[in-house]
């Protein structure tokens, strides 16, 4: 998979939201809210080839959580991303 170079991701207060870009700008009815696990997923990967494995791996060294927490939260984010067209499976 790769995320696709049509968003950015912004702090606002305590959370992170990942706002999606249609040419020259924002499109602020596109905001997607990120938890930090989240937003950490998607910092270390940027626009490179990254899979779901590789997720669960970083969450797992990040946070030393079980590795079926990891997998069920990887996939909740994977979809999501996929519902909202910002990653190419």
């Amino acid at each position: 998979m790769r995320l696709k170079e049509n968003y950015s991701i912004r702090k606002i207060g305590d959370e992170f939201m990942m706002i999606s870009h249609h040419e020259s700008s924002l499109d602020y009815t596109r905001v997607i809210s990120l938890n930090d696990s989240a937003a950490y997923l998607i910092g270390e990967t940027g626009h490179h080839v990254f899979t779901s494995e590789e997720w669960v791996a970083l969450l797992i060294e990040k946070y030393g959580i079980d590795r079926t927490l990891a997998e069920i939260d990887v996939q909740v984010l994977v979809d999501k991303l996929i519902r909202e067209n910002l990653v190419d499976a």
